[in-house]
């Protein structure tokens, strides 16, 4: 009996190493949005920065879950103040910098620039399989730039670099212009959506957004912030949940809590939690004065059992968050339905639809 019970427990073990050497590895998703900034774009900005986190929800339903990045350019004329924000996967970040982008610009709106500056500056995935994609938003006609940078030149430049260039055109339909827009996505593998100047936005309050934005509050109180990036990153995790809520819309702040939740909010630059999963972490290797004040007084074992109660605490809160997640979206689905609304024509919508399609398309 002992002689097949060992048996037994060694092939278990044999099997336990076999699965994590071909456990898939995880792939990025880089994503860029170049958003025009003239007068005609503000609801369509103020959507999207109501609208991120759902879009990053839809990429932490990617399985194995992805290492997400996202740059943001806001354009309008090459010489004029144009934004540029680097591929970065502190979403944090991101959130802070896109809250940043107005409709200040006017003039001609330069989208092959604008591509161009996306292709060439951004600093890429340069891992075969990474999903490598930029999103044009605007209005118009997209032919409105010098020769030498316009979209029918840079857009072939960026699928050589096996970056797909999708489109999001933001208007009434309007044929001539509408042939411009599509013609940038035919030239670089990319989809084109159309969506109304409103940004098509659907917004459907629900009985468990309040106590989702409670949960991503006390979900901060898991974090163990350490390093001279510590103190910063607590500050613009707070100031991006602020800023969710000042938005008016209870659903924004419960995608927050979603996306807060997923396995693509990770934060291991500042936070011991999320860095203790990292494979090369070692906690003895940090120095004393980066720790928090209160673990500085421990003792490795008591410092190893802090990270581990806050691990649990974290994991906990963030399984009822993916539960609730779970039961708001059915509400949704049901309101939705009984109230005949489709969010088709929407700016989130587009883009989820888009990244879903091509990240099948990289199985």
């Amino acid at each position: 009996m002992n002689k097949i019970l060992a048996t037994v427990m060694s092939l278990m073990v044999a099997g336990s190493v076999y699965a994590q050497d071909v456990a898939p590895q995880r792939g990025k998703v880089d994503v860029v949005f170049c958003v025009d900034r003239s007068g005609s774009m503000d609801r369509v900005i103020e959507t999207a920065k109501r609208k991120i986190w759902t879009i990053v929800n839809e990429v932490a339903q990617q399985k194995p879950t992805p290492i997400l990045r996202i740059g943001l350019i806001g354009y309008g004329s090459a010489d004029r103040d144009v934004k540029f924000f680097q591929l970065s996967s502190d979403l944090d970040k991101v959130y802070e910098n896109l809250t940043t982008f107005r409709c200040d610009m006017g003039g001609d709106e330069w989208v092959g620039w604008a591509l161009q500056q996306a292709a060439e500056r951004m600093e890429w995935a340069t891992e075969k399989k990474s999903l490598k994609m930029i999103f044009m938003v605007g209005n118009e006609t997209a032919a409105q730039c010098r020769d030498e940078v316009m979209y029918t030149k840079t857009a072939p430049e960026a699928i050589k670099k096996d970056i797909s260039v999708n489109v999001i055109y933001c208007g009434k339909p309007n044929p001539i212009e509408e042939r411009t827009w599509r013609e940038v996505a035919s030239l670089a593998d990319g989809m084109y959506s159309q969506i109304d100047l409103s940004g098509g936005e659907v917004t459907i309050q629900t009985p468990h957004d309040q106590k989702l934005a409670e949960l991503s509050q006390k979900l901060n109180g898991t974090y163990v912030a350490y390093g001279r990036r510590g103190a910063e990153g607590q500050l613009k995790q707070d100031a991006a949940d602020k800023a969710t809520v000042a938005s008016g819309a209870a659903p924004a702040a419960a995608a927050r809590a979603e996306a807060k939740a997923a396995s693509v909010y990770n934060n291991a630059a500042w936070d011991l939690v999320d860095a203790s999963k990292e494979k090369e972490f070692d906690l003895a290797k940090i120095k004393r004065e980066e720790l928090p004040e209160e673990m500085r007084k421990m003792s490795p074992e008591e410092q190893k059992a802090y990270l581990e109660k806050k691990t649990k605490e974290r994991d906990e809160i963030r399984k009822e968050i993916a539960q609730l997640s779970v039961e708001r979206q059915k509400f949704v689905n049901e309101e939705m339905k009984r109230k005949n609304l489709t969010a088709d024509a929407s700016f989130d919508e587009a883009v989820r639809k888009t990244i879903a399609e091509q990240a099948a398309k990289r199985r």
